[in-house]
């Protein structure tokens, strides 16, 4: 294993860089007592063998993008290795042929060779003899002791080639763990398996894992939701949980954690845990029959023994995606009803992040924040708080910095020039210190053409894919995004430090906008939008 440091791709951005036609700020170049934000490429070439993972599901035509690095999550050791993971090589169905792993010892600026992760058949390693063709929705955790987890989902190709489930289709959740600063990993392990035999009624696949710790008891907390192969609206699909009291070494057995209802599914959780240790479960309720989704939250105060069972609303969740700007250009792939959360370990508060229309005529998402002040039992109004409101903006991360200070990232389309072939896309990185009345925000990197992006499954359609989600680590009392962007070479990870806009004149500082209401046309949009992903998870999951 070659765990040599490298460092490629370092890119000094101009903060004063001006936005292109898509109705940027012009702003000051200087910045106040910091340097601009240097962007470090994290990930190389794929460390899979030629050949692995390259099972193809009958009657399809998948392909993989070799090379292709995308969906990244990051997690920080204090006073040690920060530690990163991705997904490799994205097919353009289902998933990916493994994740890798890099780790970095000088707080972001070189990151080590990438490492296989145990979690598919490219790894070369076996969960209790069974090895996955492919990985996906790669997580990271900070578990106390110097410990980082890692989670993912893992599947084999021909158990959902395109038509629906099919038969003997393994289907896993898998973890490792890590006692080095990310150099090593221990020997995979399975909190679930469905391995649908072909005598079952109902047919199940894991999707959408994210796993939490709270470093000062060691306990962890792995979170996903379970659907299956019943018609929509039949069946229940809930949120399952499984825990280890001990950093990951052991696991608990796995179970339910909250059931939606007939007609429901518990999508895309994520668990925060608060100051005094009270668990927060957030999850987007999609009504598979009504075709609506709701950002939704449920708690618990011993430790995930017992959840709260009526859940509290933070947000209707009311998403149109993003077209494609180029005429003809291919789908885009983003994050409507994926929205990310954080907890402030000083304060309290809470912070929630999704895309959401605010135009009128519901053409374009931009971002959307709540926060709640309270536990998680009220939430404010959701604002926009993306910086330039007339083009859509997509995928937001979010996270608190020292102070009570907001960080989010997002990705936008300022830059895109009207009847350019360039998808120009532009990442960002903007802080509140006022619990998201006003932001300051800075740029990235400079702007990257979208058309070099992986294809990944969108409703049967081949789509450009940054990754459901994106990392947002904290380096010094300072925000550093991992996120995806492409060059000519394809997709790649990028770690980019940046001084806080907050204290950068050169930044663009502007006010959130609150919502307004929704007209008729733009409703009926986003609910075809959810029926849209609700068929294609219905054969498509990942």
């Amino acid at each position: 294993m070659n765990t040599s440091i490298i460092r490629v791709s370092v890119l000094a951005v101009a903060v004063g860089l001006v936005a292109g036609c898509g109705g940027g700020y012009t702003p000051s170049s200087t910045t106040t007592g910091s340097a601009a934000p240097v962007s470090v490429q994290a990930s190389g070439a794929s460390a899979f063998p030629s050949g692995c993972g390259s099972a193809v599901p009958t009657g399809t035509t998948e392909t993989f993008t070799p090379g292709s690095s995308v969906q990244p999550q990051i997690a920080a050791i204090p006073g040690a290795n920060l530690v990163g993971v991705w997904e490799q090589d994205r097919w353009s169905g289902l998933g990916t042929r493994g994740i890798l792993a890099s780790h970095s010892t000088d707080n972001g600026m070189t990151w080590s060779a990438a490492q296989t992760l145990p979690f598919s058949v490219c790894s070369g390693v076996s969960v209790a003899g069974v090895q996955y063709d492919r990985a996906s929705d790669p997580w990271l955790t900070f578990a106390g002791n110097g410990v980082v987890i890692a989670s993912a989902i893992a599947f084999s190709a021909n158990g959902f080639n395109g038509t629906g489930f099919t038969p003997n289709g393994l289907s896993a959740v898998l973890v490792s763990r890590s006692t080095d600063g990310g150099v090593t990993w221990s020997a995979p392990h399975a909190v679930i398996q469905d391995t649908n035999p072909s005598a079952s009624a109902t047919l199940y696949f894991n999707d959408r894992d994210s796993i939490t710790s709270d470093p000062t008891t060691g306990n962890a907390y792995l979170v996903w939701d379970r659907i299956n192969s019943s018609p929509p609206g039949t069946t229940s699909e809930p949120a399952w949980l499984a825990k280890s009291a001990d950093g990951g070494a052991t696991w608990g057995s796995a179970g339910i954690l909250y059931d939606p209802g007939a007609g429901n599914e518990a999508f895309n959780n994520e668990i925060v845990i608060l100051p005094n240790g009270t668990l927060l479960d957030f999850f987007t309720l999609v009504a598979t029959l009504s075709f609506t989704s709701t950002l939704q939250v449920v708690s618990s105060t011993d430790q995930g023994a017992h959840w709260t069972t009526v859940p509290v609303t933070v947000a209707d969740i009311t998403s149109v995606g993003t077209t494609n700007p180029i005429s003809g250009g291919k789908p885009i792939r983003d994050a409507p009803m994926l929205a990310q959360v954080a907890a402030d370990p000083a304060g309290g508060n809470v912070a929630a992040v999704w895309q959401q229309m605010f135009n009128g005529n519901g053409a374009f998402d931009g971002i959307a924040l709540s926060v709640s002040t309270d536990g998680g039992m009220t939430w404010s109004a959701p604002k926009q708080i993306n910086g330039v409101t007339s083009v859509g903006a997509i995928d937001p991360t979010v996270r608190y910095l020292p102070g009570g200070v907001i960080a989010v990232t997002y990705y936008d389309f300022r830059d895109f020039v009207s009847g350019s072939t360039v998808l120009s896309t532009s990442a960002w990185l903007t802080e509140s210190k006022d619990n998201g009345a006003t932001w300051h925000e800075l740029r990235l990197q400079n702007p990257f053409d979208l058309n070099n992006a992986p294809l990944a499954n969108l409703t049967g359609a081949a789509a450009l894919f940054l990754g459901d989600n994106q990392g947002l680590g904290l380096v010094s009392g300072n925000a550093l995004p991992f996120y995806t962007a492409t060059s000519s070479a394809g997709a790649h990870i990028y770690a980019t430090r940046s001084p806080s806009p907050l204290t950068t004149s050169g930044a663009h500082a502007y006010s959130a906008l609150l919502a307004g209401p929704v007209p008729a046309a733009a409703a009926a949009r986003a609910r075809a939008l959810v029926e849209q992903r609700i068929r294609m998870r219905a054969t498509l999951p990942p």
